[in-house]
């Protein structure tokens, strides 16, 4: 079943209020007093909750366990996305909270389309829907929308490690791969790929670029399979499993 979504700020001896949404989203679900629910509160906790009380838009529950999940500690991947068309980045969004991305930062790149602020609160949501559809405790934060040069030069300041996926690359992921990282940033470029400029500018920083294969693959698919490749092989290089199941 689908995890509700609570505010710690609301938790008091055990005992807390689910909000307005939430209370809706329990009556949809049939839920009935008594019954125990499964709850996140989107920084890393997740929590099984006994429904005590069930009325109009009052919802109140008695927490019976609760758990702060391991897969959500390092290593921490933050994706750097360039701007989409359509819903495209909104896939984005919704699958890279799935598989276990930390933060998105949508990006304004030299040959991207789409320029503007973006849609922060509308993803904020979309990323919300999905940590609570797949359980997920820890929902990602969403940047706003910012130059490539100024996320470069940040992450760079945060001495974040930096991969970027260029299918001009020399080399895999796995021959690449940087040593004991921990907290890892990803760049994923439009669909013309980054300009020369912004690749030499992520190369002055240290950047380690790889290639995944012969098919070039459309951004938003690239930022969801990649993402998927650089956190399962950032956990099997601390030894850990990887926030996302293999089927």
């Amino acid at each position: 079943m689908p995890a509700f979504l609570i505010d710690p700020d609301q938790i008091q001896d055990h005992r807390l209020s689910f909000s307005t949404d939430e209370a809706h989203h329990l009556r949809v679900r049939r839920i009935r007093q008594g019954e125990i629910v499964d709850a996140i509160d989107g920084q890393g906790t997740s929590y099984r909750i006994r429904l005590v009380l069930l009325d109009g838009n009052d919802a109140i529950g008695e927490i019976v366990e609760q758990k702060q999940e391991h897969a959500e500690g390092q290593p921490y991947l933050h994706l750097a996305v360039a701007m989409m068309k359509g819903q495209r980045f909104d896939t984005v969004v919704e699958k890279a909270t799935e598989i276990g991305v930390h933060t998105i930062q949508p990006l304004l790149t030299e040959r991207g389309v789409v320029r503007g602020e973006g849609k922060l609160e509308r993803w904020e949501r979309i990323a919300q829907a999905a940590a609570k559809q797949c359980g997920r405790s820890h929902i990602p934060e969403i940047a706003k929308v910012m130059e490539f040069d100024s996320v470069v030069t940040s992450f760079a300041e945060r001495e974040l490690s930096l991969l970027v996926a260029d299918p001009g690359a020399d080399g895999s992921l796995e021959e690449n791969w940087v040593p004991d990282s921990r907290c890892l940033a990803l760049f994923i470029g439009p669909e013309g790929g980054f300009h020369p400029r912004e690749l030499t500018c992520l190369d002055g920083q240290g950047a380690c670029s790889f290639m995944w294969g012969h098919h070039i693959l459309r951004a938003d698919t690239a930022a969801i399979v990649l993402s998927a490749l650089v956190i399962d092989r950032a956990f099997r290089h601390t030894g850990q499993v990887s926030t996302y199941q293999r089927v």
